[in-house]
């Protein structure tokens, strides 16, 4: 396991930040199957989730816990399948809103 960089250990807060940056990177870039790069993000990206998600990840990313837990314990949906669309969802908003360190800006 690689060792985290921190203010602690004498990095300055922007080693730190390189840091963390690459690491959401890495992480976002393991997403399966993988998301495309977002180059023009519009003001409103809330349709950006029907452009590059499943229909089966936005209709579980947008129901109701209360509904999911039931479909979960009647065996009609896996908690890898929703853990899966849940992570997609959360890997295209951040790319929405904050683009790879290697084009950013921080």
């Amino acid at each position: 396991m690689a060792t985290t960089v921190t203010t602690a250990s004498g990095a300055t807060w922007q080693e730190v930040a390189a840091d963390r940056q690459k690491h959401r990177d890495a992480t976002i870039a393991a997403i399966a199957p993988p998301l495309p790069e977002i180059t023009d993000t519009p003001l409103n990206t809330i349709p950006l989730a029907k452009k590059y998600l499943t229909a089966e990840e936005i209709k579980i990313t947008e129901s109701y816990v209360e509904d999911l837990v039931v479909q979960l314990a009647n065996g009609e949906i896996s908690s890898t399948i929703v853990i899966k669309a849940f992570l997609r969802r959360a890997a295209l908003a951040q790319k929405a809103v904050c683009p790879s360190s290697s084009t950013s800006n921080y």
